[in-house]
């Protein structure tokens, strides 16, 4: 051990001394052992620095061996931390069971079924399904089936080498506190996993229950009684991007009589994504939609939508003039929400229970939306849909009626059946279009009107790549430089305000004087340009080893088109010029 303290950190030293010496690592102790003979010093870093932690996902990170790795000892103890943590919050956890689900990524299936021998081991009733379900569908499981807590395996939009496990409780929403911690503060004190070592064996003897076609039925039924309207002349060309999209989206927009046609070669669960360019999933990416986008031009659809693996998120593209208009998650959940709050009206069913939720960094558009219907937006939520459903719960509590959740990066959802962001909410984009379409628009149209009504929106996000140790201390560098030394001006306008969400303080730079934001820390910097609707938000992703930077800049002086294309261009511009002046820090 002390020529492995000489090549890395001592946090990394204290880990690595651990997977050596304690049994529950004792499979990965001769992989280990080989590679401190390799001298393979760095990987050792990056593999050992830290221990993975709960993110705003859960746990996320590359497959392989090490404390800041997914494998079988993370998911196991996480597994069994989960379980335990549950009895001590609720003994009779294990009769209520944990719902188990997976996407199609390379190691999902196995480690899925990992987690159920490791929860039967436990002594809990186990439901699985028997095949690759979406993440929302899992959500809804939990709530269906009653469960105590529900896991599902996943990355998300994340390349081929990453997975994941993603935690949630018994009202079918994914850990916060103090359950989160509470699950890592057990996870420290393990030091046997237990599992049981035959998972066939432990379905014919019914230990583990094999769940799917009933489950499937009443979900789809679920998304179905969300529907604002019946019409269905569209044609929509669809690609799950290889993941499980196919078993949620797909089929409710089938069900209701859209004319869908599918990318052939993506409706392949495969978990290198071998069409995708640099093998990322993600709908947000123009490039992941190439093909969907070439399917709806050569058929002439009226949109194109497409999922990540664990169909959560959902990409929308649209002809309009045979040119294609790529939405953001910003613009599809804006008219997502227009949609719904409209329908609502006409019905005259809005009252003053109503609301609508989104982040800190989703756009303000929708608050400029909902108080055109009198309906309340609850928006000082920190990224990640947890807090939403944190929200849904309390306000049901006081008769809130929820209409929508939306997040920036492609996240939707209406209704209670799920408590996570869903991508079969794609069916009420859908609706919208077919309705637009009948009086001979697109919802390019819709989008543009909406910016007549409450000015132009316009939004952007980039990010920096931080890989590995380095690239953790890195992010932590520019954090602490940006609290420290805040930018004074960006494109020539003047940062007027800082808001730092760990301390909870905002800071008007103009005098010095400060306030308290109501929140719980979070590790996010806002600075404000004169209007809290031109505002740039930096923070560290808490699932991948990025730091992002968005951008939202409001204008309502002249709501043009050529306006909009206009401020589009200079958000591009200033989103590029900050991460420039962010990155010099390190």
């Amino acid at each position: 051990m002390e020529n492995v303290r000489e090549h890395v950190s001592e946090t990394a030293a204290q880990n690595i001394e651990r997977w050596l010496n304690e049994p529950k690592y004792e499979a990965y102790k001769a992989e280990l052992e080989a590679m401190i003979t390799a001298e393979k010093w760095q990987a050792l870093e990056d593999a050992f620095f830290k221990e993975i932690e709960f993110g705003t996902g859960g746990r996320r990170g590359i497959v392989g061996l090490g404390s800041n790795r997914i494998n079988q000892v993370t998911i196991g103890e996480s597994t069994q931390a989960l379980c335990e943590y549950a009895k001590s919050v609720d003994p009779d956890a294990p009769n209520n069971g944990i719902v188990i689900a997976c996407d199609t990524r390379l190691s999902s299936e196995e480690l899925s079924r990992y987690v159920a021998r490791v929860a039967a081991a436990n002594g809990f009733k186990v439901f699985i399904f028997e095949s690759f379900r979406s993440t929302p569908e899992l959500s809804f499981a939990v709530r269906y089936l009653k469960c105590a807590v529900g896991v599902v395996i996943t990355a998300s939009h994340n390349a081929p080498e990453y997975n994941g496990f993603k935690a949630y409780w018994s009202d079918g929403a994914q850990l916060v506190p103090p359950h989160d911690k509470g699950v890592l503060t057990v996870a420290d004190t393990i030091q046997t996993i237990k599992a049981l070592n035959d998972y066939e064996k432990a379905v014919t003897d019914g230990q583990i229950t094999e769940i799917g076609a009933d489950v499937d039925e009443a979900y789809q039924q679920a998304v179905l009684n969300e529907r604002m309207d019946n019409l269905t002349n569209l044609k929509i060309a669809y690609s799950p991007l290889h993941g499980a999209g196919q078993r949620n989206a797909l089929p409710v927009l089938q069900r209701v009589g859209f004319e869908v046609l599918t990318v052939k070669e993506q409706m392949l669960p495969d978990g290198n994504f071998p069409t995708m360019e640099d093998g990322r999933a993600n709908p947000e990416k123009k490039p992941a939609n190439d093909r969907v986008v070439a399917l709806m031009l050569a058929e002439e659809a009226d949109i194109a939508v497409s999922n990540d693996p664990d169909a959560d998120r959902l990409g929308v593209m649209v002809r309009h003039n045979d040119d294609v208009v790529y939405l953001s998650g910003n613009q599809t959940a804006a008219l997502t929400t227009e949609y719904v709050l409209q329908k609502l009206k006409e019905r005259g069913e809005i009252t003053d229970k109503h609301y609508i939720a989104k982040t800190i960094v989703t756009t303000d558009l929708l608050e400029a939306i909902a108080t055109s219907y009198d309906v309340r937006t609850i928006g000082n939520l920190h990224v990640g849909f947890k807090w939403i459903c944190e929200v849904i719960n309390k306000q049901e509590a006081h008769g809130g009626v929820f209409v929508t959740g939306s997040e920036e990066s492609f996240g939707l959802m209406k209704g209670s059946y799920t408590r996570d962001k869903d991508g079969a909410v794609s069916l009420l984009i859908a609706e919208y279009a077919a309705e637009l379409k009948q009086q001979g628009k697109t919802l390019y149209d819709a989008l543009l009107n909406l910016y007549v009504r409450h000015g132009l929106y316009v939004e952007c996000l980039t990010t920096a790549t931080c890989e590995g140790s380095q690239g953790f201390i890195e992010m932590q560098n520019i954090m602490k430089s940006l609290r420290e030394s805040p930018i004074e001006k960006v494109e020539g306008h003047e940062v007027t305000a800082m808001l730092d969400y760990q301390t909870l303080q905002r800071t008007e730079l103009t005098d010095g004087s400060t306030t308290q934001i109501d929140m719980i820390p979070s590790n996010v910097l806002v600075y404000e340009f004169g209007d809290r609707r031109r505002r740039v938000t930096i923070r560290p992703s808490g699932t991948e080893p990025i730091i992002k930077f968005y951008v939202q800049w409001h204008d309502d002086s002249d709501t043009s088109e050529l306006a909009y294309e206009k401020l589009q261009h200079f958000v591009d511009g200033m989103t590029r010029t900050l991460e420039g002046l962010a990155l010099e820090r390190v």
